[in-house]
């Protein structure tokens, strides 16, 4: 009796890009998030693995981490975590300052009545988290405060380059530690230029911003002058 196959129904299989999409995702969070810590390799063989994928995809999400900065392909090694050194994070930082400068500039004049509400509760929860001991909820909403003013700038390739730029910084964030400083100065230094913008000041906001990322760059120079802190510690 002659055995018949099963139909395959090739529409429910996973496309090749999402599959890369996908690795390139988690890869990245992890490497931001320090979970992969510099100079880590990242074996060929044990991701493919983990993630149930042959090496095209994964050789595919590799090279975009390398242009991004986050790995480095080596000779003889394969994929290294790459290691952001104090010109490098300073190099970053003079980017963000000009792009979040020209942000909240663009915001003062294009955000809409909806954006900058959505900065106004940011910026209260911000003020309720410094009050808090949860540091690392605090750094994060500051994080999300500094993204929507750029997204309520309206440019797209502005908040482009800044979603890539700002990976960098954040990862130094979670690398290094936090610097200890006081919660309530950093939200202070916030509201010097989130009440202008919502004011739509544009002189005011741009100039007290420009003064907060100094204070970013005395905190990158800290955070990379010292010994990285050890997990757990």
């Amino acid at each position: 009796m002659a055995t018949v196959e099963p139909t395959v129904d090739v529409s429910n299989r996973i496309p090749r890009q999402l599959l890369q999409s996908s690795v390139l995702e988690r890869l990245r969070e992890e490497i931001i998030a320090g979970v992969w810590k510099p100079a880590m390799r990242l074996q060929e063989r044990l991701l493919c693995e983990r993630f149930g994928i042959s090496r095209s995809p994964l050789r595919e999400a590799l090279r975009v981490l390398e242009s991004e900065g986050l790995i480095e392909l080596l000779p003889n090694r394969g994929a290294v975590v790459s290691a952001p050194t104090l010109e490098d994070a300073l190099d970053h930082n003079v980017l963000e300052r000009s792009l979040e400068c020209l942000a909240i500039g663009l915001a003062c004049e294009h955000a809409t009545h909806a954006e900058l509400s959505r900065i106004e509760a940011l910026h209260a929860k911000h003020k309720r988290l410094a009050g808090g001991r949860d540091r690392a909820a605090f750094v994060q909403c500051n994080n999300e405060v500094h993204r929507a003013i750029v997204c309520a700038s309206g440019n797209r390739p502005l908040m482009d380059a800044h979603l890539l730029n700002a990976r960098q910084l954040i990862r130094i964030q979670n690398l290094r530690g936090f610097v200890e400083h006081s919660a309530l100065e950093s939200w202070t230094e916030h509201d010097a230029f989130v009440r202008p913008l919502l004011e739509r000041q544009r002189g005011k906001a741009v100039a007290a911003l420009g003064r907060h990322f100094d204070t970013i760059e005395d905190h990158l120079r800290a955070r990379l002058e010292r010994p990285p802190e050890k997990a757990g510690g």
